[in-house]
């Protein structure tokens, strides 16, 4: 297989996480800086070209999978927390320039031409976020929240209920007893 490669256990190692579990993939084309600030869980995979930058903490549950070409901007933090999921090319902004100021934008200015907007990302138990879709600064995405594909989410999700669009608003309810038991099965069979 061409380009399929995963790093070794002892490469993770070298890397330097704050925290790292067991059965933690990371394809080796994956852009990370400031893993001293990265937690990883157990049974986790990152796929090739994703960027995880932690400015602040980044932290990855356990049970966690990060699609190809996602971006993690965690400059003012990112939680995921267990059996979390992002989807192909989601992106996930802790800060972002705020366009509406009369401000300057972009890194390349001096801080005192900017006006940047920075607060934690939280994406709760069994939460989702869809293919292609985009979650501003201060976001939390409650447990079982799902964000549709291509859609924007900033504020509060609401717990177990699905969100899409631009801006992401409800459009459907998801089965949380369902979930709750396929994890307890899960665990059970870990267990064995």
């Amino acid at each position: 297989m061409m380009n399929a490669k995963f790093l070794t256990p002892d490469e993770l190692i070298r890397l330097g996480f704050a925290e790292i579990g067991e059965n933690v993939l990371v394809h080796e084309t994956v852009v990370l800086v400031g893993v001293g600030k990265m937690r990883l869980g157990s049974n986790v995979r990152i796929d090739p070209y994703c960027v995880i930058s932690a400015g602040e903490d980044v932290t990855i549950g356990s049970n966690i999978h990060i699609a190809a070409h996602v971006l993690l901007s965690g400059q003012a933090g990112i939680t995921v927390h267990d059996f979390g999921g992002i989807s192909h090319g989601a992106k996930l902004l802790s800060t972002s320039d705020d366009f509406t100021a009369g401000v300057l934008t972009g890194p390349t200015v001096p801080a005192d031409f900017r006006n940047v907007i920075a607060a934690p990302i939280v994406i709760g138990r069994h939460a989702v976020i869809g293919a292609n879709s985009v979650v501003m600064p201060g976001t939390q995405v409650n447990d079982g929240a799902m964000v549709g594909a291509l859609s924007l989410a900033r504020g509060t999700l609401e717990a177990w209920k699905v969100h899409a669009g631009a801006p992401a608003r409800v459009v459907g309810v998801r089965d949380e007893q369902a979930v709750l038991r396929a994890e307890a099965i899960l665990r059970e069979r870990r267990v064995e």
